[in-house]
């Protein structure tokens, strides 16, 4: 019997709202407390969450990811303060929202959360991909979470040479 827990589908719409509403990082107003980043995989959605703290997670729709890599890991929580400040040379290009979707086919979406409120700004996955985007020095930051997470958790590759 597999004694690691099943990913519960039903997680994922919960950590990611809890994700909007969590208490702020003391951070001067108007300054980015939360970025977020969500975006189709192959098998649904993953959102990755970086907050002014250092805290990140990965929530993935399946209803696996990752919590609290930040408070154990200092290059998890390095990438995280460095992605909410990417976020804050780039809030510019967000505006005020009241929604909190998910993207569609081809879409990723960034939110980012400040006392004063939720933004949004969207970019499409081929402009990422292709380094066109505005929002591609965001994404990157993001991305780094999630490579810092791969790193500390992924399993080991058997290397030995025979």
């Amino acid at each position: 019997m597999d004694p690691r827990p099943k990913a519960d589908p039903a997680m994922y719409p919960k950590l990611r709202d809890h994700a909007f509403r969590m208490p702020h990082p003391a951070v001067p107003d108007g300054n980015v407390t939360i970025a977020l980043m969500d975006w189709r995989v192959s098998n649904g959605m993953c959102t990755v969450m970086a907050s002014a703290d250092g805290s990140a997670s990965l929530y993935l729709s399946s209803g696996g990811g990752f919590l609290g890599g930040g408070q154990a890991h200092s290059a998890i929580r390095d990438a995280a303060v460095a992605a909410v400040a990417v976020a804050q040379t780039q809030i510019h290009y967000f505006a005020l929202t009241e929604s909190t979707g998910l993207p569609g086919p081809g879409d990723v979406y960034f939110y980012l959360v400040t006392n004063a409120g939720i933004l949004h700004a969207s970019a499409l996955d081929a402009c990422l991909a292709d380094g066109s985007d505005r929002l591609l020095p965001l994404a990157a930051a993001m991305q780094n979470i999630v490579t810092q997470y791969r790193l500390k958790f992924s399993r080991p590759q058997n290397t030995t040479v025979q």
